[in-house]
């Protein structure tokens, strides 16, 4: 008899607690203040060695009681892709700086890419996106974060705004599949897709501090 893991519904009260920090007004979220949290996956994590060892007649669909936590876990990838592709297009649009325009083109091409890969292997191993609270959650905190950035006036505030909501997304979502998704996927193939994604999360988190770090340098 085979046991499910908790679903990750019970566990959308910490990402609820975050998303509390972004205020609906037009002050600009603090800036995180905390380095980059360190990272659980390991370029030889077992998952990824599996996987690359199957042939491909081996990569069989989910079994049903994989179906609960994994199904919510594309659920959250799918939307997190989604809303981040979203603002980045707004950014695109109304951003001052060349660099803050370029960052957001590289969010629409980057989160686009890792949208149709996850949503392949999904499709796949027969899973689903499905809703869940811990979904809800993130789709709330990027509209307030949405809403912030509309009421902000364009220009250098802007881009200010975009690069400090950017940098606190970004750790918040490291720090959350390290210690949220990770741990309770189960598929070899999630898993994989969970460490490619966060691999190219630390990469726009390492971009968006050094953009931030030059809008709030002192100018000469």
């Amino acid at each position: 008899m085979h046991h499910r893991k908790p679903s990750l519904v019970t566990l959308s009260l910490v990402l609820a607690a975050a998303c509390s920090r972004t205020s609906p007004d037009t002050v600009p979220p603090s800036q995180v203040s905390t380095d980059l949290p360190a990272t659980n996956a390991k370029p030889d994590d077992p998952a990824a060695v599996a996987v690359a060892a199957m042939p491909e007649d081996a990569k069989v669909k989910a079994p049903p009681e994989y179906m609960t936590n994994d199904d919510e876990i594309f659920g959250v990838l799918n939307v997190m892709n989604e809303e981040e592709m979203k603002m980045a297009e707004f950014a695109k649009k109304w951003a001052k700086g060349t660099r803050v325009k370029e960052f957001a083109a590289l969010m629409i091409t980057d989160h686009g890419a890792i949208k149709s890969r996850a949503n392949e292997t999904r499709d796949r191993l027969g899973l689903r996106k499905t809703d869940s609270r811990l979904r809800s959650d993130i789709e709330n905190d990027a509209k307030q974060k949405m809403e912030v950035l509309e009421k902000v006036d364009k220009g250098d505030a802007f881009d200010k705004t975009y690069i400090d909501i950017q940098v606190d997304a970004h750790a918040m979502w490291l720090n959350f599949i390290d210690t949220k998704l990770l741990p309770h996927a189960q598929m070899p193939e999630l898993r994989v897709e969970l460490n490619n994604f966060r691999s190219t999360l630390e990469r726009h988190y390492n971009t968006a501090k050094e953009i931030q770090a030059s809008l709030t340098a002192p100018k000469s």
